[in-house]
């Protein structure tokens, strides 16, 4: 929240941004005692033109500009480099593991190939989902209907089990927990489920495979093969290339399904609606992955909203600079059923 703001927050964030900026350009022009040299690139590192700052068009005709080519280019930095990644066999992967490459390819490196990567605190709140997907998956195991009394009954057990049993905000954890556990009951009564399975996408000699949490039947006769997740979706979770390879998979094996990703959280159920322009884009994409991945491609393209810890921890060093060998069997990895998404 910021005090006294007008419009959206995104309006108040962009105008406190050009403020500060404002204030930095005043703050290095004013330094300069006889003369002031100012440096800008015009191409980003991938190529596109990078706008002036509009703040240069305040010196007038004080200012000559000049365009400048670098005598020799800079050499790559060693965290740009590509990584001599060598692994035995076909890749494997799993549809969160892709995504997660999509968001941050260094991360997924520390993570997949390194295997590196530390694992977050654990708060209560996590503690609270792991406990929600605990007793998910253990009614789609089931074979029966779930009372109201089994159900509570189930919860008060998992969350003993991760720790909360005596936990201060104990009967707030419940009724979250029982809140999104009714949801997802209802949501699925009168459909009939059916065993879920992997399913498998190739791309040349790699694969990607697909794990869906449930199938079911509706009682309209549609099978509807899902993914759920404790928390709240994201804005491009619908989008994303995990997303698309659940669509592709589904399209594949099961002809005429839907692909639905269901958050608990949200208490919504969303059909993948992907157009055949935007799924073909996601498969070639789906493809460039692999194929980056082979070549040891994973850039740290730090960013404070999709990978704010581009790096692990500082006993992890540089990447490694002698060749990477790695089995396919190292990479797969089954990731968790249900992700923790608080």
């Amino acid at each position: 929240m910021i005090a006294g703001a007008e419009g959206s927050a995104l309006e108040a964030f962009r105008a406190g941004q050009a403020e500060e900026q404002e204030c930095l350009f005043y703050v290095a022009q004013s330094r300069a005692r006889d003369r002031l040299i100012l440096y800008a690139p015009t191409e980003k590192s991938n190529g596109h033109n990078r706008p002036l700052s509009p703040f240069l068009d305040r010196l007038g005709a004080t200012l000559t500009r000049r365009s400048l080519v670098p005598a020799r280019p800079l050499p790559v930095a060693a965290e740009a480099r590509d990584i001599d990644l060598v692994v035995d066999g076909r890749l494997r992967l799993g549809a969160p593991q892709i995504a997660l490459y999509e968001s941050c390819p260094r991360r997924f490196f520390y993570t997949h190939v390194l295997q590196v990567g530390g694992r977050r605190t654990a708060t209560a709140f996590m503690h609270l989902h792991e406990a929600v997907r605990v007793v998910v998956e253990a009614v789609i195991a089931s074979d029966g209907p779930v009372s109201e009394q089994a159900l509570q009954d189930r919860i008060d057990a998992a969350l003993a089990g991760e720790g909360l049993g005596e936990h201060g905000y104990r009967a707030e954890f419940r009724d979250l927990a029982l809140a999104m556990l009714r949801f997802f009951l209802a949501n699925r009564a009168e459909a009939v489920p059916e065993a879920p399975v992997a399913l498998s996408l190739s791309f040349g000699g790699e694969e990607i495979i697909v794990r869906p949490d449930e199938v079911l039947v509706r009682p309209d006769g549609i099978r509807a093969v899902r993914r759920i997740r404790t928390g709240h979706m994201r804005s491009a979770e619908g989008k994303d290339v995990g997303a698309a390879a659940l669509m592709l998979a589904v399209r594949q094996s099961f002809p005429g399904a839907v692909a639905e990703l269901v958050h608990l959280s949200d208490g919504e159920a969303h059909a993948l609606a992907l157009s055949d322009r935007e799924l073909k884009g996601r498969k070639d994409k789906l493809a460039k992955f692999l194929g980056d991945i082979r070549a040891g491609r994973f850039p740290a393209e730090v960013s404070s909203r999709t990978c704010r810890t581009a790096r692990p921890s500082s006993s992890a060093g540089r990447p490694p600079t002698a060749p990477c060998k790695k089995s396919s069997s190292d990479l797969t990895g089954r990731p968790p059923s249900l992700r923790l998404d608080p």
